[in-house]
């Protein structure tokens, strides 16, 4: 699950997921209101001199459209790519809140950051599991019929709390409280000035100086990692990885200002992401095969080929252990921040 090039607004994990197992029970229809939608741009389109809360107001109603356009897709449940997606348009809503959020009145924030966190929870509790049943099925792609039979439990019982979770996320968009939301919130998204704070006279409150310091403190949060990644346990390089997502969404909101070197910075960053990504995935997919080993009764064939997922998924925690260096270096190297210098000097 990787990311082979970088382009304006790039799936956040490259993958090919199989298809969830469908449900009996027709979903429900969307509640979203049925009125014309944000439309989708190719890009934000932040610049250099755009108000600090209007350029924030461009990146979330950029993602809003983005989101609401696969709500029909997460509904119909035909194809698992459209939860990845609209999850990746919700994560960068609340990215773009914790970047920009400031500008805007408190309780604004507070309110559609909360949002914002339900949607995504139920979306990201979705994913998880695609992502389980996406690395089971791969490994037992490469195993024999025996085994794969043995596995069967584990993919059974993936499977059947994905669409647990799927049917809550549909029945969740489907709620009069989902299309009060996104009513209420598109016409924050499309109104200027709406919620907005008044920047006081010779304060800066321009995306061209407000935006340095924010994107050198979001890249401190993970150069910071630096002097502990010898001894860094899984919690600790989970903790890079989300660091590093702030950077790279920081770098995207203002992609055009910042070009031509922002996307050779991102590129590294998505590295690491995918990189640390991976890692984390096979350790959770080791913790939840180990607890169905405990709590359900197993046949010893079925222990067998569990037992040995098991392994193969912890021989790749190690093996990315020990690979990290190589992502991670680009990152930390002067010629980076120099880099990242340059860029900040365009706005």
């Amino acid at each position: 699950m990787t990311e082979e090039r970088v382009e304006p607004d790039p799936p956040e994990r490259a993958s090919d997921v199989p298809e969830p197992a469908s449900s009996d029970a027709s979903p429900p229809e969307a509640a979203v209101p049925a009125t014309e939608h944000p439309a989708i741009g190719r890009t934000p389109d932040v610049r250099a001199d755009d108000a600090w809360a209007e350029a924030g107001r461009k990146v979330l109603r950029f993602h809003l459209a983005k989101m609401l356009a696969r709500v029909p897709g997460v509904i119909a449940g035909e194809d698992a790519e459209e939860v990845h997606a609209m999850r990746v348009a919700a994560r960068r809503m609340r990215a773009a809140w914790r970047v920009f959020g400031d500008g805007f009145e408190r309780e604004a924030m507070r309110r559609y950051r909360r949002e914002l966190r339900d949607v995504g929870a139920r979306l990201g509790a979705v994913r998880d599991l695609d992502v389980l049943v996406e690395i089971l099925v791969v490994y037992g792609g490469q195993r024999s019929a025996h085994q794969r039979v043995g596995l069967e439990p584990l993919l059974s019982a993936w499977r059947a709390e994905r669409e647990a979770r799927r049917v809550d996320l549909v029945e969740a968009l489907g709620s009069e409280r989902f299309a009060e939301f996104i009513g209420d919130y598109e016409t924050f998204a499309e109104t200027p000035g709406h919620a907005a704070i008044a920047i006081p006279p010779h304060a800066p409150g321009l995306v061209r100086n407000r935006m340095p310091a924010t994107i050198w403190a979001a890249y401190q949060a993970v150069w910071a990692f630096d002097s502990d990644l010898g001894t860094a346990d899984l919690a600790t390089l989970h903790q890079l990885r989300i660091a590093a997502k702030w950077l790279r969404y920081t770098l995207e909101f203002v992609r055009e200002p910042l070009e031509p070197e922002v996307t050779a910075l991102i590129r590294p960053v998505v590295a690491l992401q995918d990189h640390l990504g991976d890692q984390h995935d096979q350790h959770v997919a080791g913790l939840l095969a180990r607890e169905l080993g405990t709590s359900t009764t197993l046949t010893d064939a079925q222990a067998k080929s569990i037992e040995k997922f098991i392994v193969h998924l912890d021989q790749g925690v190690e093996r990315l252990g020990r690979a990290f260096g190589s992502t991670w270096r680009p990152i930390a190297a002067s010629s980076y921040r120099r880099g990242l210098g340059r860029a900040i000097a365009r706005l």
